[in-house]
Protein backbone atom coordinates (compact mmCIF):
# COMPACT_ATOMS: atom_id res chain seq x y z
CA UNK A 1 0.00 0.00 0.00
CA UNK A 2 1.02 3.85 -0.56
CA UNK A 3 -0.27 6.68 1.17
CA UNK A 4 -0.02 10.21 -0.37
CA UNK A 5 0.11 13.14 2.05
CA UNK A 6 -1.04 16.47 0.28
CA UNK A 7 0.58 19.09 2.22
CA UNK A 8 -0.91 22.43 4.05
CA UNK A 9 0.11 24.96 6.30
CA UNK A 10 -2.96 24.97 8.08
CA UNK A 11 -4.92 21.72 6.95
CA UNK A 12 -3.75 18.04 5.09
CA UNK A 13 -5.04 15.66 2.84
CA UNK A 14 -4.10 12.12 3.54
CA UNK A 15 -5.12 9.23 1.13
CA UNK A 16 -4.02 5.64 1.56
CA UNK A 17 -4.46 3.17 -2.05
CA UNK A 18 -3.65 -0.55 -2.48
CA UNK A 19 -0.99 -2.20 -4.96
CA UNK A 20 -3.46 -1.56 -7.41
CA UNK A 21 -4.21 2.04 -7.08
CA UNK A 22 -7.59 1.37 -5.28
CA UNK A 23 -7.99 3.79 -2.55
CA UNK A 24 -8.39 2.24 0.96
CA UNK A 25 -8.79 5.24 3.08
CA UNK A 26 -9.10 9.15 2.73
CA UNK A 27 -9.26 11.62 5.39
CA UNK A 28 -8.51 15.81 6.26
CA UNK A 29 -6.23 16.24 8.42
CA UNK A 30 -6.42 19.01 10.57
CA UNK A 31 -2.58 20.74 11.13
CA UNK A 32 -2.57 19.79 15.06
CA UNK A 33 -1.30 17.73 17.24
CA UNK A 34 -4.45 15.82 17.91
CA UNK A 35 -5.44 15.91 13.66
CA UNK A 36 -1.67 14.73 13.13
CA UNK A 37 -2.09 12.38 15.66
CA UNK A 38 -4.74 11.15 14.97
CA UNK A 39 -3.63 10.46 11.16
CA UNK A 40 -0.46 8.27 12.05
CA UNK A 41 -2.86 6.28 14.66
CA UNK A 42 -5.25 5.41 11.50
CA UNK A 43 -2.27 5.14 9.12
CA UNK A 44 -1.17 1.88 11.88
CA UNK A 45 -4.31 0.66 11.63
CA UNK A 46 -3.97 -0.24 8.13
CA UNK A 47 -0.66 -1.86 7.65
CA UNK A 48 3.29 -1.72 9.46
CA UNK A 49 4.23 2.25 9.20
CA UNK A 50 7.56 0.29 7.72
CA UNK A 51 5.79 -0.85 4.41
CA UNK A 52 3.50 2.20 4.23
CA UNK A 53 5.87 5.06 2.02
CA UNK A 54 4.80 8.40 2.46
CA UNK A 55 4.44 10.35 -0.74
CA UNK A 56 4.72 14.38 -0.04
CA UNK A 57 5.74 17.73 -1.12
CA UNK A 58 8.37 18.39 0.93
CA UNK A 59 11.45 17.10 2.60
CA UNK A 60 11.41 18.75 6.20
CA UNK A 61 8.86 19.93 8.92
CA UNK A 62 6.83 18.40 11.67
CA UNK A 63 4.58 15.77 9.60
CA UNK A 64 8.18 14.66 7.90
CA UNK A 65 9.42 14.17 11.32
CA UNK A 66 6.15 12.48 12.74
CA UNK A 67 6.14 10.33 9.97
CA UNK A 68 9.69 9.13 10.15
CA UNK A 69 9.35 8.64 13.81
CA UNK A 70 6.32 6.39 13.37
CA UNK A 71 8.35 4.42 11.06
CA UNK A 72 7.12 4.85 7.48
CA UNK A 73 9.52 5.75 4.65
CA UNK A 74 8.95 9.40 3.89
CA UNK A 75 9.35 9.87 -0.23
CA UNK A 76 9.48 13.65 -0.90
CA UNK A 77 8.41 14.40 -4.26
CA UNK A 78 9.96 17.53 -5.63
CA UNK A 79 6.92 19.91 -6.68
CA UNK A 80 7.98 20.43 -10.11
CA UNK A 81 8.62 16.51 -10.84
CA UNK A 82 5.13 16.25 -9.54
CA UNK A 83 3.53 18.88 -11.61
CA UNK A 84 5.20 17.21 -14.89
CA UNK A 85 3.48 14.11 -13.74
CA UNK A 86 0.43 15.40 -13.53
CA UNK A 87 -0.87 14.75 -17.20
CA UNK A 88 -0.53 11.17 -16.32
CA UNK A 89 -3.68 11.74 -14.47
CA UNK A 90 -5.97 13.60 -16.97
CA UNK A 91 -6.06 16.55 -19.03
CA UNK A 92 -8.32 18.44 -15.94
CA UNK A 93 -6.37 20.92 -14.41
CA UNK A 94 -8.49 21.54 -11.34
CA UNK A 95 -6.23 21.22 -8.38
CA UNK A 96 -7.90 19.78 -5.15
CA UNK A 97 -6.11 18.65 -1.69
CA UNK A 98 -7.93 15.20 -1.96
CA UNK A 99 -6.93 14.67 -5.96
CA UNK A 100 -3.65 15.77 -5.07
CA UNK A 101 -3.14 13.21 -2.14
CA UNK A 102 -4.33 10.19 -4.24
CA UNK A 103 -1.92 11.34 -7.10
CA UNK A 104 1.03 11.78 -4.62
CA UNK A 105 -0.18 7.86 -3.46
CA UNK A 106 -0.35 6.76 -6.95
CA UNK A 107 2.84 8.81 -7.98
CA UNK A 108 4.64 6.72 -4.83
CA UNK A 109 2.91 3.36 -6.58
CA UNK A 110 4.30 3.95 -10.01
CA UNK A 111 7.45 6.05 -9.13
CA UNK A 112 8.34 5.26 -5.53
CA UNK A 113 10.95 2.57 -6.42
CA UNK A 114 12.97 5.49 -8.83
CA UNK A 115 12.78 7.99 -5.86
CA UNK A 116 14.93 8.55 -2.53
CA UNK A 117 13.07 7.94 0.66
CA UNK A 118 13.82 9.41 4.11
CA UNK A 119 14.21 7.21 7.04
CA UNK A 120 14.42 8.56 10.47
CA UNK A 121 17.60 9.32 11.96
CA UNK A 122 18.95 6.78 13.97
CA UNK A 123 19.04 6.89 18.07
CA UNK A 124 23.58 6.57 18.18
CA UNK A 125 23.43 9.56 15.16
CA UNK A 126 20.94 11.70 17.36
CA UNK A 127 22.95 11.27 20.86
CA UNK A 128 26.59 11.27 19.44
CA UNK A 129 28.94 13.32 21.34
CA UNK A 130 32.23 15.40 19.81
Amino acid sequence: MFVGWDWGNTAHDMTVIDDNGVKVHRSAVPHSEAGISAAIARLAEVGDPADLPVAIETTRGLVVDRLTAAGHPVIPVHPNAFHAARPRWGAARAKTDPGDSFKLADYARTDGHRLARLRPTRPATLSCKP
